[in-house]
């Protein structure tokens, strides 16, 4: 398997790059005190074998571009891997794992607008084969996306030294008005967040200059963001496992405040429905999910009730298709 040959500086350099996807390698072998030929050859050959992808999240909330909903999809015995690559086709979907629970795969779907979100989930989920129910969960608000979250592989030296990237984003919720230029930048970010400014200016009909100017206004609001996508078992978590929690409705903002700042969740959003937050979390073997769940989870203030499911297998995550 690859992850037999993802030793510790491959996960150091990937660390780096979810800090910030587009550093350059100079700026990055200087942070980790490494050699730029040696971190630019290592990068490369975990792209060219399509480990390590480098794409881009939108906050679709904040620009009005759609309606981001979580699903919960039960489905035939036998039939789990064929309905989630049947998912995974789809333009829309962002995330889709097969999981363990009531459930058996968890979707993230981005319809443009209400009304496509009524014909996706009531005409074209239930006609696909294999598919017996759905439960729909809106999203309201992205507290934790996962460009938020790095790996531990790097000191806090080292981190400092990386710097907190174009992808930190502002942590803001207000809305973001995107203009006309804004969507094709944003197709190209997501198929390549690593395009130089020349590509980008070159598929833009711009000059250089243009292209990183949008670029960074779109940065610089956190309604975008840059990651460096990879499966989480490569950099040694064995375990990812999705939680929807339900809350007392006085304590959603701050049970999401304080689960985003807590180095394994990986994602975190607020969502409309009986579970109000679902997250994402990755961690090292059970024993630590066990431990999550009992001094993280177990002294969260306004909890009312947990449903932890396991991540079997992910077809899909951030719009790129797990072959």
């Amino acid at each position: 398997m690859y992850s037999d040959s993802l030793d510790a500086l491959d996960r150091r350099i990937v660390t780096a790059l979810q800090i910030d996807a587009r550093m350059p390698f100079g700026t990055l072998a200087q942070a980790l005190g490494e050699v730029e030929r040696t971190v630019a050859r290592r990068v490369q050959r975990l792209v060219d074998a399509d480990v390590l992808r480098f794409t881009a999240f939108l906050d679709e909330v904040r620009s009005g571009l759609g309606q981001t909903v979580n699903l919960r999809i039960r489905v035939e015995p036998g039939r789990a891997d064929r309905v989630a690559r049947a998912l995974a086709d789809r333009p829309d979907t962002r995330w889709v794992a097969a999981v363990t629970g009531n459930a058996d795969i968890s979707c993230e779907l981005v319809a443009d607008g209400r009304g496509a979100l009524h014909r996706v989930v009531s005409e074209e989920l239930p006609a696909i084969e294999g598919v017996r129910s759905t439960h729909s969960y809106p999203l309201l608000r992205h507290v934790k996306p996962t460009t938020a979250w790095h790996a531990e592989y790097l000191t806090p030296d080292e981190v400092r030294a990386v710097g907190p990237g174009p992808s930190s984003g502002t942590g803001t919720t207000e809305p973001f008005e995107l203009q006309p230029s804004d969507r094709r930048l944003i197709e190209l970010l997501v198929e390549n967040a690593r395009y130089s400014w020349v590509e980008l200016a070159e598929r833009l009909s711009v000059v250089p200059a243009t292209a990183r100017r949008w670029t960074e206004r779109l940065l610089g609001s956190g309604v975008l963001a840059l990651r460096a996508e990879i499966e989480p078992e490569l950099l040694g978590y064995a375990v990812e496992a999705e939680l929807w929690l339900e809350t007392a409705p006085s304590a959603i903002e701050s049970a999401a405040a304080s689960l985003a700042l807590h180095p394994a969740v990986r994602y975190c959003g607020v969502v409309a429905g009986g579970q109000a937050l679902n997250i994402l979390t990755v961690l090292r073997g059970t024993d630590d999910l066990f431990d999550f769940q009992v001094t993280v989870l177990g002294q969260l203030p306004g909890l009312v009730r947990c449903e932890s499911t396991l991540v079997t297998r992910a077809h899909k995550r951030g719009f790129v298709i797990k072959r």
